[in-house]
């Protein structure tokens, strides 16, 4: 028996172990994505340079603060690993020696608290020790970078900084003289001293090839080449490390040896990267450089340290030749390798040998080294260059192709770098830790303020940063760069020197005018503080973000903002397009609206796009993903877009109002766009969540940069967001987009010109303005939250009913790692105690134990319930929880059914928040359009226990009553496939509240909008119904009591009773009706009636069929010659009162207005047929439509000129609608009806009319505003509802863990295990491509346009040419002349 209780537990304990290290712990899975991660995207540098001993205070801590704030910012851009280098004055003597500092991100882990830990265990200790008071100069900088592997796994070795050669010992001279060494000390001071030699980068982009002596090589050759030139082997398979061997390379200042090197490898003529090529080791070049260091003693008795470093009277040429001959005369077997090297044909002589070293020596300082890599190589580039050589002065930036900033706080003696903007903004909110250490006084007004610096990453540019220059006598650059403008900054304690590769940016001679201020600046917003919950903060922020974007587009509020600026700037731009529309001077394949982004931002740009497509048929409106543009667009060979129809073909993008949606600024499709869109057009804009981003800053810089008032970018405010799960950023977007529709509808609607041909009325835009100012109360109703940051004592039923059917998603979710504790509890608590459950009931019942049969049975029962326990526990969850039990074991699957950008934005929203859980509680999400390929998609994965949310449309609306049956088809048909009588759970949003029969339950937002008249018309005939059901009541008892007065009474009085019983039935049924016809009057049922939309659907047809039953006899037709009903005005009229006929009967009402049959109508038969269809109308009137109606001046209207008339002027409908209000401009001032109900004044202005034409008219004329109310305001309060349901079902999920392992398994849901929140590496071309395709294409543009101004003059004085000879035949009787030669 003691045996077998002790192989029960180990095997238990075997299971438990395996159990929570595989699927609780992931420990395997940890080590599985680890080794197989190979190729993903994106990186980030950061740092600070502290110029103020203050921030090194209490080990660091203010410092460190920066620190961790700039890699939680920089994070965003990919941290799979991190690491930062710093660097420390050595004990020994004068020089510094670099400390790296790395860490490879776990999946749950926060970089940024690992970085600082390490960070301040390595460096700290050095920097507070006794060295500070000993160097007084000391400037600590911290160079960081945060990576998402790109060309190699994410290890250790792979994570930056970067550097090829380890820290080695070289014969250095030092080129920084004090200013405290007095000159006679000179020549002392000029000896070489041995020295720390390590050269670290930073590098965030890709390294493709370098070029050299003619020959491109690529990153493969360079590494083989590279690890024969330096002697080293290759630290890590990626291509920054390759960056940091070219700098061991080209860094060589103060070095005979390493200048003797880089001449041999990389200066020669001869000089190539030969992957099979040797070169001898260090050791041989520095045996080369003494002879240098012998030959500098004797020739500085001649020419002094600074002749010789500016290099007058040709010092450096006689320092060559002295060289030379001492080389030449040793020249023997240790030489030998050196003269392999030499071939004076091609200008490799000794003598060049020499000038290459002595100019190397002296001149190839950090900034040569970087330029001259830059130069040569291709690739993007973000780059930090340090040196324990140069570190005790300066350091340098490099910016092509990716992004760089600087940002300097004069007043706190500090410096923030880094290639996200928002990162260098740390600086912004803190201040100085110790009021006293007193800051210098400041001097100069580049000093008031806090200013940041943002590198031309276009162009291409290069900045070298000095802290030294006013502690050492030596200038900051060597002599090919000190013709540079040298900028004083930070209180003259830093100069900065810039160096353009292009002049594609205006050089000021005072750099202020360059540099973006950070403080006193009300466009620059501080980085948001780190919460508890960064998903829930979004979230709450919904309603606030939107009432600010809604508040800055009012007029009365013009100024805080410069979206309407921008949206001005835009709409000029549309002039232009619009008038060449009506000139016929745009060709077919003229783009005229071109929306890009990536993602999110895509999606919500494609419903834009959708939306004003629609609303102005006339535009070319298109939506193209950024990185297909850059496929097509930005490179030589442009990349096919397979399936889809925009080509270089079929597409012209020149002179294109191009809207590019980012809500970051800077990933880096969208950001590269607006780049190399600049060659297509100028009229480039852009749509962001806050003025100072990266796209923001490159829209700034085209035209004149300093023109504030030709403002390109539309803002959200919402700034910056670290949550990966996108909420906040696409609602504001959405909203920003919506107000963007409203103010490019009002511009083209005010001219009649453009009024034309638009599909949208004034009555639609009203309708929209008024549901989106009430959109704030119902999207505060969904979170919980209003515009204030308040929540109401009383909590909102929709967000309650959203938060309970999260728990319950949760509690699906949670199953099976609730049963596993169970099972772990069950099997540790029986192993232990030798008491399995049938085992301990045999006991407690008292059974024969004795019986070895009985034993046996009991024992299997045991096994049985071993085997079985997790689902035992999972039914017993489900009973206690009261959930479904038909629902299978297994992991969850969630498919989201919406509309194409809401359900592909709640795809990625929830996916993101459930990026890290556990493998135990992971989920499976999915989407589709319920309203097309739904069905198809996804019901063949339906199982028991699938998780389905739909959207549904508000169906009470007319316009969008197909539509919800459509949507609720699909629900049904994945809800009726069954297994063993279970099926999947279903839950629906919707705005109308119906629950569906076979949904789980359905979530009903409120309406929070006045009734649409299809809405009012149903709600008048429900009233009408019930005040009739009472009326007949009445009468019923009325009638009893009369016939019973009848009986008893007199038989003479029997016909004047009967007669007055008759008169109050009819005067109680006429106060009934007076009810109805009031239509001011608010209308309130006691007994709210609820419609299923397919009885919404017959409503609507019962009264649509009642409309055409109430039709006057006069407007059935006449009777022609035959017998037959004749084709006439007002029978085509009666016939389109049917909106999914109009089209066709507007062709038929054509025919019948076209009395001569050409085809055309003239004006004088429009005259004729309008006067039959708007009795009352003025010839003025009708002549003016006539004349907006005709687009092209030819005096007639053709068939599609009459149908845009049609739609646009409501003739169709037959309606008087309310007047428009102009500024003095003739803009019209739209503003939100201020209806009870929609379509209330249009009714009391046309009053006197059939009431049933009117009202029917009336619902089919707002169908549109009825659909632009789904795709602008309904659809977006839905994605809200949805990500707060999502958000409790993850916050649900993630607390569970981090309650039952007190705090060791928790995780933040806000948090991917990429922490992408910015995808920035170059995909699909580099940003190299993109830069040499932009000036391809502008310069290709330029040729065009000259070739055809050439052409056009040329055939202008071709024509006068014929006309003159012409003229001269005549007059002199000349024969005809040949003028080809002309």
């Amino acid at each position: 028996k003691t045996e077998i209780n002790e192989e029960i537990c180990f095997v238990a304990m075997i299971t438990a172990l395996e159990a929570i290290s595989t699927d609780l712990l992931q420990f395997g899975v940890l080590r599985g994505i680890s080794n197989a991660r190979k190729d993903s995207l994106h990186c980030g540098n950061f740092g600070i340079i502290i110029l103020h001993h203050a921030w090194l205070l209490n080990r660091g801590k203010s410092a460190l603060d920066i620190l961790e704030k700039m890699v939680n910012v920089t994070m965003m851009r990919g941290a799979q690993s991190g690491g930062v280098v710093s660097y420390v004055p050595s004990k020994l003597d004068a020089s510094f020696n670099g400390v790296r500092t790395r860490v490879v991100n776990r999946k749950r882990s926060d970089l940024s608290k690992e970085i600082r830990h390490k960070v301040q265990a390595n460096m700290f200790p050095f920097t507070i020790g006794s060295n500070k008071t000993k160097n007084k100069s000391y400037v600590p900088i911290i160079s960081g970078h945060t990576r998402f592997a790109t060309s190699s796994k994410s290890t250790m070795e792979g994570t930056h900084p970067q550097r090829w050669t380890p820290a080695k010992i070289r014969r250095v001279y030092d080129f920084s003289l004090p200013k405290n060494v007095a000159n006679a000390l000179l020549p002392s001071c000029k000896v070489p001293r041995e020295v720390n030699v390590e050269n670290y980068i930073t590098h965030n982009g890709d390294f493709d090839s370098y070029f050299l002596n003619g020959k491109t090589y690529d990153l493969n050759v360079i590494q083989k080449y590279l690890e024969s030139a330096t002697g080293f082997a290759m630290p890590s398979s990626g291509d920054s490390c390759c960056i940091a061997g070219m700098i061991d390379l080209l860094r060589t200042q103060g070095s005979f040896g390493l200048s003797a090197r880089y001449a041999i490898v990389l200066g020669f003529p001869s000089s190539k990267m030969d992957a099979e090529q040797s070169f001898p080791n260090f050791n041989y070049f520095d045996e080369v450089g003494n002879v240098f260091e012998r030959n500098l003693g004797e020739i500085m008795e001649i020419h002094s340290w600074d002749c010789l470093c500016d290099n007058l009277n040709g010092s450096r040429y006689m320092f060559a030749c002295k060289v030379a001959t001492a080389l030449d005369y040793c020249f023997g077997d240790t030489f030998a390798p050196l003269e392999q090297c030499l071939d004076n044909e091609i200008g490799a002589s000794l003598l060049a040998f020499c000038m290459k070293t002595i100019d190397a020596f002296y001149d190839n300082d950090l900034l040569m080294a970087t330029r001259t890599f830059l130069t040569n190589a291709k690739g993007s580039f973000g780059l930090c260059v340090t040196s324990t050589l140069d570190a005790h002065r300066q350091m340098c930036f490099a910016a092509r192709g990716q992004t760089m900033s600087v940002a300097f706080y004069p007043s706190k003696g500090i410096v923030c770098f880094g290639s996200e903007l928002a990162a260098v903004k740390a600086g912004l909110s803190v201040s100085i830790p110790d009021d006293s250490h007193p800051l210098l006084t400041i001097d100069q007004s580049v000093d008031k303020d806090d200013l940041r610096l943002d590198l031309d990453d276009l162009g291409g540019e290069i900045v070298i940063l000095d802290w030294g220059s006013h502690a050492y006598t030596n200038p900051p650059v060597s002599l090919p760069h000190r013709n540079l403008v040298k900028h004083s900054l930070m209180n003259n304690r830093m100069t900065a020197i810039i160096l353009q590769e292009s002049k594609s940016l205006t050089q000021y001679p005072d750099i202020y005018h360059r540099m973006v201020p950070l403080s006193r600046n009300n466009l620059i917003k501080p980085i948001p503080e780190e919460c508890e919950d960064n998903i829930l903060r979004d979230i709450e922020d919904i309603p606030r973000i939107c009432q600010g974007i809604q508040s800055d587009w009012e007029s009365r509020n013009v100024g805080t903002g410069l979206n309407r600026l921008t949206a001005f700037n835009l709409t000029r731009s549309l002039r232009k397009r619009l008038e060449n529309h009506i000139s016929g001077n745009v060709s077919r394949k003229s783009v005229d609206i071109l929306l890009t982004g990536c993602e999110v931002s895509l999606w919500l740009a494609e419903q834009f796009a959708n939306d004003l497509k629609r609303s102005f048929p006339i535009l070319n409106i298109q939506a193209i993903s950024s990185n297909k543009i850059l496929g097509l667009f930005g490179q030589d060979i442009a990349v096919p877009s397979l399936g889809f129809p925009f080509a270089q073909q079929t597409q012209d993008l020149d002179d294109t109002i191009i809207i590019i949606v980012s809500h970051s600024g800077g990933t880096f499709g969208p950001l590269s766009c607006s780049n190399l869109l600049q060659s297509k057009s100028n009229d480039i804009f852009v749509v962001t969540s806050e003025w100072d981003t990266q796209i923001g800053k490159q829209l700034r810089a085209i035209g004149q940069p300093r023109d504030s008032l030709h403002s390109r970018i539309f803002s959200t405010d919402v700034g910056m967001r670290s949550a990966e799960p996108c909420s906040v950023s696409v609602a504001a977007t959405q909203q920003l987009l919506t107000c963007l529709f409203e103010y490019i509808s009002a511009f083209i609607l005010s001219d009649s010109r453009f009024k034309a041909s638009a599909h949208m009325t004034e009555e639609d835009l009203r309708i929209l303005k008024r549901c989106n100012q009430l959109n704030i109360d119902a999207l505060t109703s969904i979170v919980g939250v209003d515009m204030n940051g308040y929540r109401p004592d009383v909590g909102s039923e929709t967000e309650t009913s959203l938060r309970r059917a999260g728990d319950l998603w949760a509690d699906h979710v949670l199953e099976v790692a609730k049963a596993y504790i169970m099972t772990i509890a069950y099997i540790a608590l029986t192993v232990v105690t030798g008491c399995p459950l049938f085992y301990a009931l045999s006991i407690l019942f008292g059974m024969d134990m004795s019986n070895s049969l009985w034993i046996y049975l009991v024992r299997i029962l045991d096994a049985v319930v071993y085997i079985a326990l997790p689902q035992i526990n999972i039914i017993i969850l489900r009973l206690f929880e009261h959930r479904n039990l038909r629902h299978r074991m297994v992991g969850r699957t969630v498919v989201i059914g919406d509309i194409p950008w809401v359900a592909q934005c709640a795809e990625a929203f929830l996916s993101k928040i459930f990026a890290c859980s556990y493998s135990i509680a992971g989920i499976n999400v999915l989407s589709g359009n319920p309203a097309d390929h739904f069905v198809h998609r996804h019901t063949h994965r339906v199982a028991r226990g699938t998780l389905i949310i739909c959207g549904r449309p508000d169906g009470r609306l007319s316009a969008l009553a197909t539509l919800e049956s459509s949507v609720i088809l699909s629900v049904n048909q994945a809800s009726s496939i069954q297994s063993w009588g279970g099926t999947c759970e279903s839950i629906t949003i919707g705005h109308n509240p119906f629950k569906l029969p076979l949904s789980e339950r359905g979530i009903f937002l409120k309406r929070k909008r006045p009734l649409f008249i299809c809405e009012r018309l149903l709600v008048e005939q429900d009233k009408k119904e019930e005040t009739a059901d009472r009326c007949s009541k009445v009468s019923e008892a009325k009638i009893e009591s009369v016939w019973k007065s009848i009986f008893f009474r007199f038989r003479s009085h029997t016909k004047k009773i009967v007669c007055a019983s008759r008169k109050a039935v009819v005067d109680i049924s006429t106060r009934s009706r007076g009810i109805n016809l009031d239509i001011d009057t608010s209308i309130q049922l006691k007994k709210k009636k609820f419609r299923s939309p397919g009885a919404l659907l017959c409503a609507y047809t019962d009264i649509e069929e009642h409309s055409n039953r109430n039709q006057p006899s006069h407007a059935l037709g006449e009777i022609d010659e035959t017998g037959k009903e004749a084709c006439t005005i007002e029978k085509v009229i009666s016939d389109s009162i049917k909106i999914k006929k109009m089209k066709t009967n507007a062709s038929q009402l054509f025919e019948a207005m076209d009395r001569d049959k050409n085809g055309l109508l003239s004006e004088e038969e429009f005259l004729v047929g309008i006067s039959k269809i708007k009795h009352g109308m003025s010839k003025i009137e009708v002549r003016k439509i006539f004349d907006l109606a005709d687009r092209d001046g030819s005096k007639t209207l053709d068939y599609d000129e009459f149908l845009a008339m049609l739609s646009t002027t409501g003739l169709g409908y037959g309606l008087k609608l309310p007047p428009s209000t102009r500024d003095e401009r003739g803009i019209i001032q739209v503003k939100p009806t201020t209806d009870r109900y929609f379509g209330e004044q249009v009714r009391k202005q046309n009053t006197g009319k059939s009431i049933v034409d009117v009202d029917f008219s009336l619902a089919r004329g707002q169908h549109f505003s009825q659909e632009l109310y789904e795709t602008r305001i309904a659809s977006m309060q839905r994605f809200v509802a949805m990500t707060v349901m999502f958000h409790q079902m993850g916050k649900r999920v993630s607390s569970f863990f981090h309650a039952i392992s007190f705090g060791f398994w928790g995780y933040r849901m806000d948090r991917t295990h990429s922490i992408m929140r910015i995808a920035t590496t170059a995909s699909p071309v580099s940003g190299a491509d993109v830069r040499d395709r932009m000036f391809y294409i502008k310069m290709l543009k330029k040729v065009k346009h000259s070739i055809n101004i050439i052409s056009t003059a040329y055939l202008s004085y071709k024509r006068l040419e014929q006309t003159r000879i012409k003229v001269l035949e005549k007059a002199t009787l000349l024969p005809n002349t040949n003028i080809s030669e002309h």
